[in-house]
């Protein structure tokens, strides 16, 4: 009879056990444990809730660790514990791989001392996904300061402080979470990694920036305009009133006005848009544009970008010196070239009806001469076209630096009608061939009135 040696089958036993459980201990990432606890004080951990924050502690946002962990158990030698059952891993079913790897390696007097530990891993993915969904509250743009002069005094002070940039860094702030929980469990506030970048323009000693001298004046008439259109021209003057540009930066008009429509304070006041003159928000806001046009070219900016509107407006007389913007195109741009800082400052008199923007920068380095705006044709049809030319020499020198010449091309006004003045249907007292000429320049505004009709 062939003797069967169990104590070698033990031994093998023991170490298929043992490879089931180094395997099983390393399901989760070892590098994100957070440590080993009995129950009572890993209850405590789960059931408390951890504040995150980023430069702001008042604006802290809630971590409840519970939803981000993963977690085995080991069963731990503890000298200082015994075991209330005389075989202590009998009622521990939840892992039998354990379980019988200790029943077959360990003692009878050594498992009385053994008890539960859980391990707990947090979850690495899970949380950065979290703090990418914080981020929103915790980032910030970084605003420009905004300054006002007094034109007597030449005084600068703050119109609207700066605000620097702040981004949530997530793979250092998730290491951040881990390593104050592996050392601390009982704290309360943890600060996130944050990258800070100051303001271009900074609302501390704005005498730096060394404005002080009014260099151009933009000006127009709003005579006639309604009120809505008063309002819409002061809620779009807000947007460029105190704006500082560096030396060489170009403005992008339709850039710095931002969303035109209700919920940015415009109401619904004529514009000029496809073929028609229509109430939409923000009519009103080409006063603001044409002004900064003016003011460019009088400051001897070197102008990027302009269009004239479709046909002449009685805003912007004389035509050939308006500025017609859309966001986003069509745009008004111009390039900063006095080698300085530049602050724009919006000023309104409703009571003679008229909107100024006044440049101020460190001199008035040029001289600007305009010529025109001249008209260079006028059609039968009403067409017209203009001519105006810029030309920029050196205050002191009177040396040419640079010139340009702004062409225009207006259309006929009756070929842009107001819907009220749309006609339908086809006149009694109209030929076919007339229809069709009218159909021809208005059919796909008439087709979709009488949709909405």
């Amino acid at each position: 009879m062939k003797t069967i040696n169990l104590k070698k089958y033990n031994l093998v036993a023991c170490l298929i056990i043992l490879g089931f459980f180094l395997n099983s201990v390393q399901a989760y990432n070892s590098n994100n444990k957070l440590g080993s606890f009995k129950n009572n004080t890993l209850q405590e951990i789960l059931e408390k809730p951890f504040y995150l924050f980023g430069d702001d502690k008042d604006k802290a946002i809630p971590f409840y660790l519970k939803d981000f962990l993963n977690w085995d158990y080991e069963i731990v030698y503890d000298p200082d514990y015994i075991s209330e059952v005389e075989d202590p891993f009998i009622s521990h079913q939840e892992n039998l791989i354990k379980n019988g790897y200790l029943e077959l390696t360990q003692t009878f007097d050594k498992k009385i001392h053994y008890r539960k530990s859980s391990n707990i891993y947090i979850k690495e993915d899970d949380v950065k996904k979290f703090l990418k969904s914080i981020s929103k509250d915790i980032n910030q743009e970084s605003v420009n300061a905004r300054f006002k002069i007094n034109p007597e005094t030449k005084k600068i002070s703050v119109l609207t402080r700066s605000q620097e940039k702040i981004e949530l860094k997530i793979i250092e702030s998730f290491q951040k979470i881990k390593n104050t929980l592996i050392e601390n469990f009982y704290v309360s506030y943890i600060p996130l990694e944050i990258d800070k970048i100051s303001p271009e323009i900074s609302s501390e000693n704005p005498e730096q920036y060394e404005i002080k001298e009014l260099i151009g004046v933009g000006e127009s008439d709003f005579t006639g305009s309604s009120s809505t259109r008063i309002h819409n021209i002061k809620v779009g003057a807000e947007r460029f009133d105190g704006l500082v540009l560096k030396p060489e930066e170009e403005l992008s008009f339709t850039t710095i006005l931002g969303e035109v429509d209700e919920t940015t304070g415009y109401k619904e006041e004529l514009v000029i848009k496809k073929n028609q003159t229509v109430p939409e928000y923000g009519g009103g806001i080409c006063q603001i544009s044409t002004t900064m046009f003016r003011g460019a070219l009088n400051s001897g900016m070197k102008i990027t970008e302009r269009h004239n509107h479709s046909y002449p407006v009685h805003y912007y007389d004389p035509p050939g010196t308006d500025a017609t913007v859309y966001v986003p195109k069509p745009d008004l741009k111009f390039k900063n070239n006095t080698g300085n800082y530049l602050l724009l400052q919006t000023e309104m008199d409703e009571k003679d009806k008229k909107f100024f923007i006044n440049f101020y920068s460190k001199e008035d380095l040029y001289k600007v001469e305009l010529e025109g705006p001249e008209v260079t044709e006028r059609t039968t049809d009403g067409k017209l076209r203009t001519s105006l030319k810029q030309i920029v020499k050196n205050a002191e020198t009177g040396e040419e630096i640079f010139q340009d010449i702004f062409k225009s091309f207006y259309e006929n006004p009756d070929n842009y009608p107001s819907p009220d003045k749309i006609i339908l249907e086809k006149p009694k007292d109209w030929s076919g061939k007339q229809w069709d000429e009218y159909y021809a320049k208005f059919g796909a505004i008439i087709e979709e009135m009488k949709k909405e009709n």
